[in-house]
């Protein structure tokens, strides 16, 4: 087992199937165009061995399905129903939701537990002036379909000041009202936000959070799992919220989290541009790419920060 000097090691991993997305939301891509597959995407069958082989040399047993956008590539029926095969206690998906509807029976018939699906908004108009795309009607359907069928559903929403500060408590009515735990993320410096004044003028502590939530509802920190990236709060009688509070209460000492971009590269910590490609692993036997594999993860697990600093990659790129 690679272990680091906090006790740190790879148990959770996120895989980026596409860099392509049908959405250009205002905090992830600067000019409105719309992400595209990166070059040299790998097939889902190569993606597959690489969770294969790093399952097994690092005993890691919970898988997050992410992009880009999923539910756009061709591959993701393939994936899903492959990874839903293999040895994990957990996988689930991350998705804008807005292809839900349309990939309804491969979804359910994976045997998939849950899905995070990403809404910032509960106005049609905002909805498009965030996303630069989509239907909102659209995503809840999407919603409701994969409540009805038994599958748990987390909504995330990346609060701004200059775009949907008024929607903080109106969209925790909306998940409380459905059971859903909503996850307020803070906006991330990543990509185009790393050093922009539109950061700070958007930006929204957890601190500004819990004041505006606080002004409705009372509440109280409540347990969250050891590698949570979430604080979480139960308002009594009501349900659970939490926030991903990146730069107010940064998670990193106590991550366990290892990244495979769709084109193949292995990253250690989101707030590192360091990677490493998996191309050379992937085509030798299984010994020979499992003993080469241990000397990426080391260097990987060495990338880890001890809090988030931001980065000028894009997360859409890595695994969200």
């Amino acid at each position: 087992m690679i272990v680091d000097r906090l006790g740190r090691r790879f148990r959770n991993l996120r895989v980026s199937l596409t860099a392509a997305c049908n959405y250009a939301c205002t905090y992830c891509v600067p000019n409105g165009k719309r992400l595209v597959p990166a070059k040299n995407e790998l097939p889902a069958t190569e993606i597959l061995r690489a969770v294969t082989l790093l399952q097994q040399a690092t005993g890691l047993d919970k898988l997050r399905i992410t992009g880009g956008e999923p539910l756009v590539t061709p591959k993701f029926d393939e994936f899903l129903t492959g990874v839903m095969q293999l040895p994990l206690k957990d996988v689930s998906l991350t998705t804008n939701g807005q292809l839900l509807p349309a990939k309804r029976d491969v979804i359910v018939d994976s045997g998939i537990k849950r899905i995070n699906i990403s809404l910032d908004t509960l106005n049609a108009v905002r909805f498009r002036q965030i996303a630069r795309s989509g239907d909102l009607a659209t995503v809840l359907r999407g919603i409701d379909e994969m409540q009805e069928a038994g599958i748990k559903v987390k909504i995330n929403m990346v609060p701004m000041r200059s775009q949907n500060a008024g929607e903080i408590v109106p969209m925790l009515d909306f998940c409380l009202e459905r059971g859903i735990e909503l996850r307020y993320i803070e906006l991330m410096r990543m990509g185009h936000l790393l050093n922009s004044n539109s950061f700070a003028a958007d930006f929204m502590s957890m601190e500004a959070l819990l004041d505006v939530i606080g002004e409705k509802y009372e509440f109280a920190r409540t347990d969250a799992p050891y590698d949570s990236t979430a604080v979480r709060f139960q308002i009594p009688g009501k349900g659970v919220f939490g926030i991903i509070a990146n730069e107010s209460e940064p998670f990193c000492r106590s991550c366990t989290r290892l990244r495979i971009s769709s084109d193949g590269h292995l990253y250690g910590c989101l707030s590192n541009a360091r990677n490493q490609h998996l191309g050379e692993v992937l085509a030798l036997p299984d010994h020979l790419a499992l003993t080469k594999l241990q000397g990426m993860l080391v260097s990987a697990l060495a990338d880890k920060k001890l809090a988030f600093q931001g980065e000028v990659t894009v997360m859409k790129f890595i695994g969200g």
